[in-house]
């Protein structure tokens, strides 16, 4: 069995599952004092979570068809990236993008995020695309060290573009395959 046996393209049944998922990766945040999607309008919500379903951009991770994690590996190009700070993105056009990366309580450690991560980036180079970016907060160490381990560069910096968020710098990371 590879480990991409064990993903699968979400469809909308999943959606209850994978925002447990995505409230756990809150939970955590919270309990480590991260204002990461701590944000007024409780991003990302049902309301995300249905959109990257509908668009077909988000996937799950299952374990004896319990949903255990997701990602969304988004297609298009992200708005808040045209402007990076302290540096500028490595390929500027063709790129994909990974977004609300979670796994859910009991479940860390296991080798779940970095599986996501390779699925996302084998999707990449089938569809011929030439760059992965991605962006998290600085103090997602967690997060930070996964990316670097799995060969992505920091940037620079970006600022998130949704109104109700806290804090809008983000590291901005990119891995050119």
């Amino acid at each position: 069995m590879t480990e991409f046996s064990k993903i699968r393209i979400a469809n909308i049944d999943d959606a209850i599952y994978i925002q447990e998922v995505l409230d756990d990766a809150k939970a955590l945040f919270k309990s480590e004092g991260s204002d990461q999607w701590q944000d007024l309008d409780n991003y990302p919500n049902i309301n995300t979570t249905i959109n990257d379903i509908n668009k077909k951009q988000m996937y799950v991770y299952e374990i004896d068809k319990k949903v255990v994690g997701c990602v969304v590996l988004s297609k298009e190009k992200e708005e808040a990236y045209n402007k990076v700070y302290n540096g500028k993105w490595i390929e500027d056009d063709n790129y994909y993008v990974i977004h609300r990366l979670s796994v859910r309580n009991g479940y860390y450690k296991k080798g779940i995020a970095k599986a996501l991560i390779n699925y996302a980036e084998s999707i990449t180079k089938k569809d011929n695309v030439k760059s992965i970016k991605v962006d998290t907060k600085k103090e997602n160490i967690r997060m930070l060290t996964l990316l670097k381990t799995l060969g992505f560069k920091e940037v620079g910096i970006i600022h998130l573009l949704r109104k109700d968020v806290l804090d809008v710098k983000r590291v901005a990371l990119e891995k050119c395959l």
